[in-house]
């Protein structure tokens, strides 16, 4: 397990879900990128855009404009992290990549700019790949993945750097988010790529409380879900809080003397 890499989510938006309006502010976006990097963070995901349910849209100017100064400063700071930019635009993803990004994180898995997968392959980056967030929920994920591996191999983009994600929290129901979560098995064994898993207090971490829970206060279940995702065979987990995810992993490497 000690080899899963974490993403630390960092919203440069107003409007997300758990932490909207809290990093709008370059300079408290890159503190946090800095405590999250601390806490055990290997991988930094800049967002500028919330893609939550009734999100509002923004113009790619705007979205540029909110993370572009922040991946800047992060790279000044400290070089050798690694950045992923949280985006389904080709425009923003060149204006991360410029500024130092070398994963993008598109959640409709190339499916919705016809430029992104040509971005990715042209300047040799990674594709974070999701099942398609603005497609058909009930659309199997065998068929949605398919088509978005298929859209970055006729661009180029070489089988190392493809990450597949399930898509939980981009569905109907909390049922259909728990089975991709135990689809993990069988998605690395139709395709032999990574999978990442993002689940931090999404919906489906709600039903786990006894009482009506804030996003912000369900990290317990975001955890217990990273752990169970890590289990079936994860390589890596996007969550808010870094510092907790981190040590609920290293916990249960020592007691399974995987440390």
């Amino acid at each position: 397990m000690s080899k899963v890499k974490i993403f630390g989510i960092l919203n440069v938006t107003p409007d997300s879900f758990s932490d909207g309006g809290k990093y709008v502010d370059t300079s408290m976006a890159v503190e946090h990128a800095i405590r999250m990097i601390e806490d055990g963070a290997d991988v930094i995901d800049v967002g500028g855009m919330s893609t939550r349910p009734g999100f509002f849209d923004v113009s790619v100017d705007e979205e540029c404009s909110r993370i572009v100064p922040v991946i800047k400063e992060i790279k000044s700071r400290i070089p050798s992290i690694i950045i992923s930019v949280d985006t389904f635009r080709a425009a923003t993803a060149k204006a991360a990549i410029d500024e130092g990004a070398v994963i993008v994180n598109d959640i409709t898995g190339l499916l919705k700019d016809p430029d992104m997968a040509s971005v990715i392959a042209d300047n040799k980056v990674e594709a974070l790949l999701m099942r398609d967030g603005f497609g058909d929920a009930d659309e199997s994920w065998e068929i949605t993945l398919q088509r978005s591996i298929d859209a970055a191999k006729n661009a180029g983009i070489p089988d190392n750097k493809i990450t597949l994600d399930p898509g939980v929290g981009f569905t109907y129901l909390r049922e259909q988010d728990t089975s991709l979560i135990k689809a993990i098995p069988e998605i690395k064994k139709k395709w032999g790529y990574p999978v990442l898993v993002g689940v931090s207090r999404k919906r489906v971490t709600s039903q786990f409380y006894a009482t009506e829970t804030a996003a912000e206060d369900r990290d317990g279940a975001s955890i217990a879900l990273a752990l169970k995702s890590i289990e079936l065979g994860a390589d890596a987990v996007r969550v808010h809080n870094v510092k907790q995810t981190y040590a609920a992993i290293h916990a249960y490497d020592s007691i399974n003397g995987d440390d």
